[in-house]
């Protein structure tokens, strides 16, 4: 009996597992969707992945704890000053990956929106693009996206000196 206990309580584990479909480099991830209590943008307008393409894209999700992790590729993509008609950035902000505050994190969230204003910015306050995609959870994670929405580029986590080199030639390939 407790083996077929353990063996039921793997599969139920594995199974939860599989629902998240791991966004993988060189296809098109799931159509993921932020509205309602889910998030979405600062005004609280809903977002869709969909829109992720006729540009190039770079997506920052980021935990709060963790958003000064890549700096070092912040300041490099800053400073190729690439046109906004070329590469398009989005920042998504796992609320539920932090204990801070939301208004605190809504605050900061505005002071960044005036210095990048061209960048929209997210809410997850139920880690769906976790769930959906399978991203890292309480990290920083960079993804780029082709013109056509095809992933070209994933990092969890923080970026070495070679990742952000990398990370640099793989935007200005498909700019």
């Amino acid at each position: 009996m407790k083996k077929f206990l353990v063996v039921m309580i793997s599969v139920v584990l594995m199974m939860g597992f599989a629902f998240a479909e791991d966004i993988v480099i060189g296809e098109k991830p799931v159509t993921l969707e932020l509205t309602g209590k889910d998030g979405g943008r600062l005004d609280k307008t809903p977002w869709n992945s969909s829109e992720l393409k006729t540009t190039a894209w770079c997506l920052f999700y980021v935990d709060p704890d963790e958003s000064d992790l890549n700096v070092a590729a912040e300041e490099a993509l800053d400073v190729l000053d690439i046109s906004k008609d070329l590469l398009k950035t989005v920042a998504v902000v796992n609320y539920k990956a932090t204990k801070k505050p939301a208004f605190l994190i809504s605050i900061i969230l505005k002071g960044k929106q005036k210095k990048y204003p061209d960048t929209i910015y997210l809410k997850d306050a139920k880690s769906v693009f976790v769930e959906k995609w399978g991203l890292t959870d309480q990290t920083y994670c960079t993804l780029v996206f082709d013109k056509t929405g095809v992933l070209v580029y994933r990092k969890d986590g923080q970026m070495s000196a070679e990742d952000v080199v990398e990370y640099i030639k793989i935007i200005q390939a498909n700019l």
